[in-house]
């Protein structure tokens, strides 16, 4: 069901899974991951705090947290949860990044600026960091160096960069 992008049919059998006594912690993020693509964020939200009571350190929870907390509008929470997975991760980029686009959406560019960094000095071949950096960049008022920084993702092969290369860095 998850894989014929069913949602809502997967958070079913998940929830018969649990009922029936599958011993399996993993089920909690399985279903909240489902719940969160419903727009169950409550839901998801008591299946993942269900899911860091036994494992508190999960990356992939402490990850999933975060982008429900994002995603019902509560970006300070998102922004508690990101913090922690980089205090417990800080040598995984995906960890930078999830906190600078927190950053970003609660308009803290400097902030997000940092981390888009520390994600790239640990994986420079990311060039959605690039672009968004460079996004963060422009929006501090700091073209030149956006423009540089969008040039990357462009030679990258992102292709989304190229209407902020011909606004921002055409003269």
């Amino acid at each position: 069901q998850t894989g014929a992008s069913d949602p809502a049919g997967a958070s079913t059998t998940y929830s018969q899974l649990i009922s029936s006594g599958v011993i399996d912690a993993g089920l909690f993020l399985l279903r909240a991951d489902c719940y969160q693509k419903t727009g169950e964020t409550e839901k998801a939200l008591n299946d993942i705090e269900k899911y860091l009571e036994i494992y508190p350190e999960n990356p992939a929870a402490l990850r999933l947290a975060g982008k429900v907390e994002v995603k019902s509008g509560d970006n300070l929470k998102a922004l508690q949860y990101f913090s922690e997975n980089l205090k417990l991760h800080p040598n995984d980029p995906g960890c930078y990044m999830d906190r600078a686009n927190s950053y970003f959406i609660s308009r803290s560019c400097d902030m997000a600026i940092n981390d888009y960094s520390m994600s790239l000095d640990l994986k420079p071949e990311n060039s959605d960091a690039w672009l968004n950096k460079g996004i963060a960049l422009l929006n501090s008022g700091k073209t030149d160096d956006a423009c540089h920084d969008f040039r990357i993702a462009f030679r990258m092969g992102n292709k989304r960069v190229t209407d902020y290369i011909s606004r921002n860095c055409l003269k």
